[in-house]
């Protein structure tokens, strides 16, 4: 039993020995990540939380027991690096934040210790204001309403033209966004800024004019500066009566020449004492004429401009060359903007009039003569130098940017494209760009430069005119700088030898500003030429020239090789309209998320139009009750009558007019090619070779 006894305790304090040893070796005193430093502790991530606008970005920086580290690994919601939904983040912190509001973690994990990791709460912040212009009369108001997401903090705060809730001068604007106009016309800015991040602003334009609004103005060519042809407030016609028993001709106004310019329309202008809506039309006589829009009867006043130049262009102007592209209007001045084409001691001279809107009086010391000499090497170069050559056409619309207040006059059918600028109040020249100064072509055919009214510049697509080899900008979308016309940005297809070999301009049609979309190109513009592909550009990053074309999508369309668009396309709610040389009009469903066409049509006319097919105008009742109108030149080489359709937009099936049906009551004039039709008020205003005729409910 003695024995036993000792053992015991033997074993006892053999094992605490054992245990003793064991704790001695450091193993279970502090527990280590496999693979880590056993000093490692989580980093920390600053600023947090964050809050910045929508493609703003953010520094953030990590810590690594208080010392700063840039052995870190970036992620945003457990993305590396992020993406175009969640927004960016690169190796060094730097976040940029997604195109839409929302919440999102930016983390930073430790490259020795993936399971190391620190978050910062980042809250990304949109701001939009609407409507983003608005025409108000002296001492009139206007609502705007900003919006804010992204934050539970949605105040904001108001000013015009950066006066903390304007003044008398410039207008005042209320806490909840009532805008008060001064008693002097002018031009405002309307700005909100958000109360959660004081350096994030939206602006809104305001123009204060005496002249009266009414139910719709058409001041441009394709209504308004993103070219997309549509008149929303349209309360008179609608599907139900636009029918050949409703609707039909109800007079014509008779004019000296052919009318290629798009008419423009105010309502409720005071002329000789009395308030009229007027309709105003140019014509290649190098005529002008306002009009009472609503009767039959004497133009209120007349202005013939010049002497036309004697012209024969087949299936064209005939016999007259002189006022070709559509006038533009500012209403802040109530001025009338026109380019003549004329003789002056047999000589061929442009010249830049511009006429008071109640009588067509010339103002601001016009009229200018427009021309222009740039540097270059190019067809037509004299010491080095280029002048604008009195052979080209005048046919794009007049364009009037906000940002410059200049107007913007293009040329073609020469040996070079030509765009020029000229001051709105003094007349004077302010930019000049030649697209082609050291090679040939690159004209300007049809159609109006298109205006972000975000920055003033301004996108066009150039032709080719000729097929010599040309370098410079043929057959190229351009985004140019309002300021001073240069370019900053283009897209050039990449089998732009063959057009131009084939005379396949890609400039035969006018681009168009498409609605900011949610996909990661938020910016776009459509365009289309010849050979019929309609291409999706990123006017962000236009692609330039490359032997693959860098767009977001090409679309095809028309019925063959060439010759197919010849137009500016119209866009409504989600849907695209073209009309192609021997084609039916086509609908395209555009998708606001992806920003991109679907391939096919979604829907087509029955009725084939030759010569060019058309440029179309839409009308409807926001989104109601929307109406396709186009003018069929097809009778044009043999003097046949213009022919007007009008179809459901949302069905291009249902053709709802066609002013052929009934000849005997609604015939129009004789057809001219490019013609555009305006619809305001309850009227659709057609040019032909020798009047415009005027449509409308037949119970008016």
């Amino acid at each position: 039993m003695l024995s036993v006894r000792t053992f015991r305790p033997c074993l006892v304090i053999l094992s605490i020995s054992i245990l003793l040893v064991l704790a001695g070796c450091g193993g279970a005193s502090q527990s280590t990540p496999s693979g880590g430093n056993k000093n490692s502790v989580a980093p920390v991530v600053t600023p947090t939380p964050a809050t910045l606008a929508i493609g703003a970005t953010q520094q953030f920086s990590a810590t690594e027991n208080g010392a700063p580290t840039s052995a870190v690994n970036w992620s945003v919601d457990g993305i590396a690096g992020g993406n175009s939904t969640v927004g960016t983040v690169n190796t060094s912190g730097l976040y940029t934040a997604p195109s839409a509001a929302g919440t999102h973690n930016v983390a930073a994990a430790l490259q020795s210790n993936s399971s190391l990791s620190a978050n910062a709460a980042v809250a990304v912040v949109s701001l939009t204001l609407s409507p983003q212009t608005a025409n108000v009369s002296p001492t009139g108001t206007a609502q705007f309403t900003a919006t804010v997401q992204g934050t539970s903090n949605t105040a904001v705060s108001w000013s015009v033209d950066g006066v903390a809730g304007g003044n008398s001068t410039v207008g005042t604007i209320s806490s909840s966004g009532l805008y008060t106009a001064p008693a002097m016309d002018g031009s405002h800015t309307v700005t909100a800024t958000t109360a959660v991040l004081t350096n994030y602003s939206a602006n809104a334009g305001v123009t204060v004019t005496g002249i009266i609004p009414g139910t719709v103005s058409v001041l441009t060519f394709h209504n308004n500066d993103v070219r997309d042809g549509v008149n929303s407030n349209e309360t008179v016609l609608n599907l139900s009566n636009v029918n050949p028993q409703q609707f039909g001709k109800l007079f014509a106004l008779p004019v000296d020449g052919q009318v290629y310019a798009q008419p423009l329309y105010i309502p409720n202008l005071m002329i000789n004492g009395a308030q009229h809506n007027v309709i105003f039309i140019a014509t290649e006589n190098d005529s002008v004429y306002a009009f009472d829009a609503d009767a039959a009867g004497p133009p209120l006043w007349k202005k013939h401009l010049g002497t036309p130049v004697p012209v024969h262009d087949q299936e064209g102007i005939d016999p007259l060359l002189g006022i070709t592209s559509t006038p533009v209007i500012d209403p802040i001045s109530a001025t009338i903007y026109v380019v003549t084409d004329g003789l002056e001691n047999s000589h061929k001279i442009f010249r830049l009039h511009a006429l008071d809107l109640a009588t067509g009086g010339e103002k601001f010391g016009g009229p200018a003569q427009v021309t222009g000499t740039v540097q270059g090497t190019g067809w037509g170069s004299n010491n080095g130098q280029i002048t604008l050559e009195t052979s080209c056409y005048q046919r794009d619309g007049l364009a009037l940017d906000e940002a410059t207040n200049a107007v913007y006059i293009g040329f073609g059918h020469c040996d070079h494209g030509w765009i020029l600028g000229y001051d709105k109040a003094s007349l004077q020249q302010t930019a000049i760009l030649n697209m082609t100064p050291d090679g040939a072509g690159g004209g300007l055919w049809g159609g109006t430069p298109a205006i972000d009214n975000s920055t003033g510049d301004l996108y066009l697509i150039s032709g080719v005119d000729l097929g010599d080899p040309a370098p410079d900008y043929n057959d190229s979308a351009v985004r140019l700088s309002a300021s001073d016309l240069s370019i900053i940005d283009y897209f050039k297809p990449s089998n732009e030898a063959y057009l131009r070999s084939q005379d396949a301009d890609f400039g035969s049609g006018s681009p168009i500003i498409m609605p900011n979309n949610g996909s990661q190109y938020p910016h776009e513009l459509i365009g289309g030429g010849k050979d019929g592909r309609i291409f999706v550009m990123n006017r962000d990053n236009m692609g330039q020239y490359q032997t693959t074309d860098h767009v977001i999508q090409e679309v095809q369309t028309g019925t063959r090789r060439d010759d197919n668009i010849f137009s500016t396309p119209t866009f409504f709610n989600g849907t695209l309209y073209y009309h192609c040389d021997s084609d039916v009009v086509k609908a395209y469903r555009w998708d606001s998320n992806t920003g991109l066409l679907s391939t096919d049509p979604i829907s087509h006319g029955n009725d084939t139009f030759g010569v060019h097919g058309a440029t179309s105008s839409l009308s409807s009742n926001g989104t109601s009750d929307a109406i396709l109108w186009e003018i069929e030149s097809t009778n044009a080489p043999s003097g046949g009558p213009a022919i007007l359709h009008a179809y459901s937009a949302n069905n291009l099936q249902n053709e709802l007019y066609k002013s052929s049906h009934n000849s005997s009551r609604d015939q129009a004039g004789a057809a001219v090619k490019f013609t555009v039709p305006t619809v305001a008020d309850g009227r659709v205003y057609v040019g032909t070779a020798a009047e415009v005729d005027v449509y409308g409910l037949l119970s008016q």
